[in-house]
């Protein structure tokens, strides 16, 4: 309950523009230098965070909500060690140590996107639930989008948008598109999703119920899924992207009903709901999931991988979620994630000598060709240390990349292609 309530204050006051309370000076540490930030600098505003860090860990407002931004800054801006660190917050942290606890030896691993592909054809709405705090969560998106585009999925249902993304007319993501597409991975997904033709769907809720009601938003969103999809298309298929467990089918002990449990019930529809944050690499193997660490001890998990019953065929899931997404454990590749290359299929792109000019710190941006600077870049990378550059990861096509610094000073720029 608590991560929960944590992850909706933050959400609410990056929906809404922060205000001053008595005897506080500071604002929300992503609201830092605004318009730099909208206009395709978040080096600004994670620069500013820095500066003021003591004075937001000693703010009885913000201290709890502070390192949550920060990691997110920092996922975004390339670190990719950042996930893990965020993991270890108190609000994620295992309480008490894992013991290793093996599952039923008829259960075999299969790639993540074949189980997905399979179950889509029996249902009308597959719903994934995403870890905030790790882009490798989201590293299937684009391989999910263009999978269920062949199976007659047509809709795009997304917890991070803002409703700036149903105008047919916005081509790519923007910092006003929602929190979490700034995200250069989600925001590529995004990407996709628009070529490919979906419809976007913004449905969760800046409203906020009485305090007794836990559900509100919930219940809410649900409402308005079933609203701007179903009710409009009664045969739609729909892809909808939750957050943690938002994603879950059943009402919770304490009597929260998600998300994805009200849609269930007010629709008749019988999701696959799909779970990415249980099953991931945590700073200490102490704090990991027990069939997780039994799972990877055997080398089970060397892609994205759901676990199925060779005799029944059920999934590994829970009573809450039909299956869990068994993540590969982090390798670092030249100052990268290995999932970029074998996940999303990215290469290997050097920064040119003339864009590494100038001190550090400084960031490196690429842009889809044809994109001004204000879109979410394709990939981008921090650099904190000259003497250790880490390459970008791109796909296939052409691009713009710049270099530039916290005062938004662009210091180079020069196109790239990438075969």
């Amino acid at each position: 309950m608590k991560m929960r309530l944590l992850t909706i204050l933050i959400v609410c006051l990056l929906c809404r523009s922060a205000f001053p309370q008595q005897g506080e000076t500071l604002v929300l540490p992503g609201l830092l230098e605004k318009e730099a930030l909208q206009a395709g600098n978040p080096l600004a505003t994670y620069a500013a965070m820095l500066d003021l860090e003591k004075q937001y860990r000693q703010s009885k407002i913000f201290a709890g909500v502070y390192p949550e931004i920060r990691f997110n800054f920092e996922e975004f801006l390339g670190f990719p060690n950042a996930t893990t660190e965020a993991l270890s917050l108190p609000a994620f942290k295992s309480r008490t140590p894992s013991v290793e606890t093996p599952f039923p030896v008829d259960f075999t691993p299969r790639s993540a996107l074949w189980v997905i592909e399979r179950e889509s054809a029996k249902t009308k709405a597959v719903i994934f639930g995403e870890e905030h705090h790790s882009p490798q969560t989201r590293s299937l998106y684009e391989g999910m989008l263009r999978m269920l585009w062949k199976k007659g999925y047509r809709y795009l249902a997304a917890e991070s948008f803002d409703d700036s993304v149903m105008c047919s007319d916005l081509h790519y993501p923007t910092y006003a598109s929602g929190l979490y597409t700034h995200d250069p991975v989600y925001a590529s997904a995004f990407r996709v999703a628009r070529d490919l033709g979906y419809k976007l769907i913004s449905y969760d809720t800046n409203e906020r119920g009485p305090n007794s009601d836990q559900s509100f938003r919930d219940r809410t969103q649900a409402e308005i899924i079933k609203k701007r999809v179903f009710d409009v298309d009664p045969e739609a298929k729909v892809l909808i992207f939750a957050g943690r467990g938002h994603a879950a089918e059943v009402t919770a002990q304490d009597g929260w009903t998600p998300m994805a449990s009200v849609l269930k019930n007010i629709t008749g529809i019988n999701p696959l709901t799909v779970y990415a944050p249980t099953m991931t690499e945590r700073s200490s193997r102490e704090e990991e999931n027990p069939l997780y660490l039994y799972a990877t001890r055997l080398n089970l998990v060397r892609e994205p991988t759901i676990f199925v019953s060779k005799k029944s065929g059920h999934l590994l899931g829970s009573e809450s979620f039909d299956a869990y997404v068994f993540w590969p454990r982090l390798k670092i590749d030249g100052g990268r994630p290995d999932w970029m290359r074998t996940t999303l299929k990215r290469k290997r792109a050097p920064i040119p000598n003339e864009l590494r000019k100038g001190q550090a710190p400084y960031l490196v941006q690429a842009f889809r060709e044809g994109e001004p600077a204000d879109a979410i870049p394709v990939d981008q990378v921090l650099i904190v240390d000259r003497s250790n550059i880490p390459a970008l990861m791109l796909p296939k096509g052409r691009f713009w990349i710049r270099t530039i610094d916290r005062n938004s000073v662009v210091r180079a720029s020069k196109n790239m292609s990438v075969r």
